[in-house]
């Protein structure tokens, strides 16, 4: 049985730890944290950094939130005027 690399077991309980602190509420907190990690491995230890990359659109997703995302289209300001408002 191989034993797991400490880097990746320790970034796993890392990117557990940010996701726990975004549920707190901290997601800024989470994300700018995530983003340090994901600099310092991003080189020499590219799987890793993508876990951290992850976790910060994980964290910044609108379904995390229970928010719901809009259609395309639904909340976007059209500068062409719909046929009522051309003869209004």
């Amino acid at each position: 049985m191989q034993t797991p690399d400490p880097l990746t077991a320790l970034n796993r309980l890392f990117a557990q730890a940010l996701l726990r602190l975004g549920d707190t509420g901290e997601i800024d907190a989470a994300c700018r944290l995530a983003a340090q990690g994901w600099s310092l491995l991003r080189h020499h230890q590219p799987k890793e950094a993508e876990r951290l990359n992850g976790v910060m659109h994980n964290l910044t997703h609108p379904r995390r939130h229970g928010r719901k995302e809009s259609p395309p289209g639904e909340g976007t300001v059209s500068s062409t005027p719909t046929p009522k408002e051309a003869h209004s």
